[in-house]
């Protein structure tokens, strides 16, 4: 007789897996048929607070929920019914009766959303709650652009940027501001859209969580404009009030930066941007705000300017100056009727005639009498308004 060929490791193997597969299917089987009672603890029990609507309205709020130690309770029930309404079991904690602030330890009820489960055991105590006076807060949202536009600048204007937050006084005093992000490297023309904001606090860092803040409403909308990039040089000049009483020494100032890039609509023909000096301040170093003419965007990083420099102090005198005429075609000769009486400024101390030397431009004349504007130069000088003087050519 021949011998029947033995079963090979790799059946045995799958012999044995198979074996056990049915094993715990029928183990299954038999329990969910049988579906039998159990009993089981359920950890980590979601709370409700329930009467918290009333209790605002008596301008309190409860905080520390999130320093509450986690509840848990035993139950039983038949298998089936503990899987499904498990996660709807939590305990109930009423604070409508509160009327005042304080530290409270407050008794919780359990929640069971059938009678096919007992509860065998609470496993926590009194939950204890803080209850805060009820605040409200006038904040200011702030833009965040991410992303860039190749040769683009980007005006991001919130058109009602003033939001009224509530909530618990230590939540709303952690509360500085707000920040709404918006992207703009998908922008192809001007729009408007409305846009979720973030609480931050005093560091600009995002809170992340709170637990009773409550707000007018959860965006802003806001308008973008595109604008072609440009890139200007800087200039300081003084103020009015300044320019009455001190000089400005271009050549020992410096600005920083020295150039800035903006934002420019077709029709602007902008070559520079100024910076004026407003005060004097104990160092030689000074901030001062970019003007900001018609059809310009200047981004907010951008405004504020650095001004090293020196100012000298500013005289004021009436004087009466011999004008020169210069750049006389040859074989012409010419004379002024009279010397020029003029207001001038110049540095204190220094501002003589001697200093000072006034102008005409000749070159274009012929005989006969002219009325010809007249120049001044000098060492940090110039005339208080506008002069001429008649000329008069042989």
């Amino acid at each position: 007789m021949k011998k029947k060929p033995s079963k090979t490791r790799t059946q045995k193997f799958q012999t044995i897996v198979l074996s056990i597969l049915l094993a715990i299917i029928v183990w299954l089987l038999v329990i969910y048929v049988n579906d039998p009672n159990i009993t089981t603890t359920i950890s980590d029990l979601n709370i409700r607070f329930v009467g918290e609507a009333p209790l605002r309205e008596k301008k309190l709020a409860i905080t520390g929920k999130n320093n509450i130690h986690p509840l848990s309770v035993t139950v039983t029930g038949k298998r089936s019914d503990l899987i499904n309404f498990m996660e709807h079991i939590y305990v109930e904690v009423d604070v409508s009766n509160i009327s005042d602030i304080g530290e409270y330890k407050l008794t919780g009820t359990i929640s069971i959303p059938t009678t096919r489960i007992t509860v065998e055991k609470e496993n926590y105590s009194e939950i204890p709650v803080a209850v805060e006076p009820l605040t409200t807060k006038d904040i200011t949202v702030s833009v965040k652009q991410t992303g860039t536009i190749r040769n683009k600048l980007v005006q991001s204007v919130i058109s009602d940027p003033k939001v009224t937050i509530t909530g618990a006084k230590s939540e709303i005093d952690n509360v500085s501001g707000a920040v709404a992000t918006v992207d703009i490297s998908n922008l192809h023309e001007d729009k408007t859209e409305r846009v979720s904001y973030l609480l931050t606090d005093a560091s600009d860092n995002l809170i992340n969580s709170n637990e009773t803040l409550e707000s007018t409403r959860s965006y802003v909308d806001i308008s973008h404009t595109i604008y072609d990039e440009k890139t200007l040089p800087v200039i300081a000049v003084l103020s009015a009030e300044l320019d009455n009483d001190y000089i400005l020494q271009n050549d020992k100032t410096v600005v920083t930066p020295s150039t800035v890039t903006v934002g420019v609509t077709p029709d602007n023909t902008s070559d520079l941007l100024i910076a004026r000096i407003t005060k004097i301040d104990n160092d030689t170093v000074t901030s001062c705000a970019l003007e900001n003419p018609s059809g310009m965007y200047i981004p907010p990083d951008s405004r504020e300017i650095k001004v090293k420099t020196e100012l000298i102090k500013k005289a004021v005198a009436q004087m009466e100056l011999e004008v020169h005429i210069e750049n006389l075609p040859d074989g012409l000769s010419a004379h002024t009727t009279e010397n020029l009486s003029a207001s001038v400024w110049g540095e204190e101390g220094k501002l003589t005639p001697e200093n000072i030397y006034a102008s005409v431009d000749a070159s274009e004349l012929e005989k006969g009498e002219h009325t010809l504007p007249v120049t001044l130069r000098g060492n940090h000088a110039g005339f208080i308004g506008e002069y001429t003087i008649n000329v008069i050519v042989e």
